[in-house]
């Protein structure tokens, strides 16, 4: 079955006053919000990930305290937020890590819901974009990234994993 996966959509990440917003960010939420509406009229699920933070958490020593668990800054942004308000077939995974994989029960729901095919909007294309699409790979699940739906504060990095994505994951770009 088909689903929706939007990566760290959060306000800390995609709001201008965010700690780790970068210049553009905010770019990929009218293709998400497209992409949430299709999805919710098919009836197929949508998963969203959020970095979710304990206040002294370790990444802090490489990145600036962000998404700390139950902040605004994790909080998914509000107009993806209020696109997902009520639908049954939206669920949540709060990650530690760079992969959506790393200590949650990505697996688990992936198999009771048959998931096998899945679409990916979000940010950060080089860190938890890409390292989340190389698990869903290594499982031999078929993923397509949508250009216009994820982006990077850095625009080598981006084309870097977008072409990694592509070229060393066999996943599709467009």
């Amino acid at each position: 079955m088909k689903a929706l996966l939007l990566i760290d959509l959060q306000n800390d990440f995609v709001e201008q006053n965010g700690v780790l917003y970068f210049d553009g960010a905010e770019k990929v939420i009218p293709f998400a919000l497209e992409k949430i509406r299709y999805f919710r009229e098919n009836g197929w699920p949508i998963i969203t990930t959020q970095d979710w933070h304990e206040p002294d958490d370790e990444e802090f020593k490489m990145f600036p305290r962000h998404c700390v668990e139950n902040t605004r800054g994790a909080m998914l942004q509000t107009d993806i937020l209020k696109a997902l308000d009520g639908y049954e077939k939206h669920y949540k995974i709060f990650k530690k890590r760079y992969s959506a994989f790393f200590g949650t029960k990505f697996d688990e729901l992936i198999d009771e819901h048959n998931l096998d095919d899945f679409e990916v909007c979000g940010v950060v294309t080089n860190i938890c974009v890409l390292f989340t699409v190389e698990e869903l790979r290594n499982r031999d699940l078929k993923v397509r990234v949508y250009r216009e739906g994820v982006n990077s504060y850095d625009i080598n990095l981006h084309n870097f994993a977008l072409v990694i994505i592509k070229e060393v994951l066999g996943a599709e770009v467009i």
